[in-house]
């Protein structure tokens, strides 16, 4: 399991606090499986719950911003788990995308680039947004 500086302070004061990781999540602001995937190493936190985990820690943005940074030692987080709809068909795989005036990648290729940020968006969205992404990945 891999450790980031910033799951490492976590998991610290989570045994300080004696703390749950469900009384972990309530006490930072995010919910459960965001601090699971913090503080296994598997995800950093977003935009919008960064300010939460620093404020947690007693951390300045510029000293949660230097936990968050990979270091060669703790190694790259993992980006969250994809979803086995974004995962394309091996037909798909040779279907191809423009992404830019002169770049032509594989639809499986556009699909891993765009993961990220789909789970963001999936994550987000409403019950009837989700069936319109899983319809549209569904093809």
């Amino acid at each position: 399991m891999p450790t980031t500086p910033l799951s490492s302070a976590l998991k610290t004061k989570q045994k300080e606090a004696k703390l749950s990781i469900a009384k972990l999540a309530k006490a930072i602001g995010a919910n459960v499986q965001s601090v699971t995937g913090v503080l296994k190493g598997k995800s950093m936190p977003n935009a919008t719950t960064a300010p939460k985990y620093a404020k947690f820690l007693g951390l300045s943005a510029e000293e949660f911003q230097a936990l968050t940074k990979p270091s060669a030692k703790a190694g790259k987080a993992k980006p969250a788990k994809k979803s086995k709809k974004v995962a394309a068909p091996v037909k798909a795989a040779t279907k191809t995308v423009k992404v830019a005036k002169t770049k032509v990648v594989t639809l499986a290729e556009a699909a891993e680039l765009a993961a990220d940020a789909l789970a963001v968006a999936t994550h987000r969205a409403t019950a009837a947004q989700r069936k319109i992404i899983t319809a549209v990945l569904d093809g």
